[in-house]
């Protein structure tokens, strides 16, 4: 009786699983990479049919059941796109690029982390390796590559429409550089504020970045203080601060002062207007989050447009990028010589 009962439930399982769509077990074979993978759940319910500029895909999509998002083969999908996909077996990661414009993304097995132009993009869902493919969200196209994705029924459609406009949004912008990184692993360029506050604006290879005169010059040339006119995408990052990728950025005036540190905060100017206290948070490792500063006639003051501001003007819990040199008091808090101090809006 109890092995009768045993093989009718194997056989109601069964059943069960191919009515449903079944929960399929895969080891990757060859597409994005060569390198064996561990067996992994796929999806239990139907697949999810893909077109392409109104063209059927040969693979076809599932649901990921943790996140409910809807999972899709990246390297077919965005090869009919016009990308080119570079596949880096060490990471696992697919480097995507298209012929003749700036577009640049970066997708990783398993972290949910997507580059969108040297912005780091979180969607909620992680690529998924099954059986040599790479699978993404489809919100990965709309939202990263910023491509058409209507999904009705167990259907997705995709098109082109949307992303050409997408790759000319930019917009011009003028700041303060208050930060330079420029190491292996990042490079970049942290504007209008220091912490959380101001933008930070990813370059590359393909960044140009032009002097006062208009002459080509490095990153490791962009220093501390230096008004800049940059010209950036449109998209950006939720994040504290935003995140966006530069196309050029422009040195407005070359400055001879070099090796400048830098506080960002709110100010307590003292009576006569010689002197100001800023405290918030230091722009390098060498700069104090609160300093005191000596004003001169030798001292820069002016708006985050560049306009002339007097020291009179200054008014307490005014906002300000406060550049000075790097020799300073022991005192508590230091003291130093304003070089440049900037009034933000």
């Amino acid at each position: 009786m109890k092995k009768h009962l045993k093989k009718s439930a194997a056989a109601l399982l069964v059943s069960a699983l191919a009515v449903s769509g079944g929960a399929a077990y895969a080891a990757p074979s060859a597409d994005v990479n060569q390198d064996s993978q561990k067996a992994e759940l796929i999806s239990a319910i139907t697949n999810y049919a893909v077109s392409i500029n109104g063209k059927d895909a040969k693979n076809t999509g599932f649901m990921n059941q943790k996140t409910k998002e809807i999972m899709l083969p990246l390297r077919e999908i965005a090869e009919a796109l016009g990308y080119e996909i570079k596949w880096n077996k060490e990471d696992r990661s697919a480097e995507l690029t298209k012929e003749n414009t700036p577009v640049w993304s970066l997708v990783q097995t398993d972290k949910d982390e997507y580059n969108e132009n040297k912005m780091l993009v979180k969607l909620g869902t992680a690529p998924v390796n099954s059986a040599g493919t790479l699978y993404v969200p489809a919100k990965y196209f709309s939202d990263v590559l910023h491509h058409g994705v209507a999904i009705e029924g167990a259907r997705v459609a995709i098109t082109t429409e949307g992303s050409e406009v997408e790759e000319a949004k930019t917009m011009k912008a003028n700041g303060v550089i208050t930060a330079v990184h420029n190491d292996e692993n990042r490079k970049a360029v942290h504007i209008n504020g220091a912490g959380q506050d101001g933008i930070i604006l990813n370059v590359d290879e393909n960044t140009v970045i032009l002097n006062a005169a208009g002459e080509k010059i490095a990153l490791k040339d962009l220093s501390l203080g230096l008004d800049i006119e940059v010209v950036h995408s449109l998209a950006m990052t939720m994040s504290l601060p935003g995140q966006t990728y530069a196309s050029e950025i422009k040195v407005k005036q070359d400055s001879e002062v070099k090796d400048l540190i830098g506080t960002s905060g709110t100010i307590t100017p003292n009576e006569d207007n010689t002197q100001i206290t800023v405290k918030g948070f230091g722009m390098t490792e060498a700069s104090p989050s609160e300093v005191v500063l000596n004003l001169s006639d030798k001292t820069v003051i002016v708006d985050q447009d560049g306009k002339e501001v007097k020291a009179s003007q200054l008014k307490k819990d005014d906002k300000v990028l406060a550049f000075f040199g790097p020799t300073l008091t022991k005192s508590l808090p230091p003291i130093g010589n304003a070089v440049k101090v900037v009034v933000l809006k």
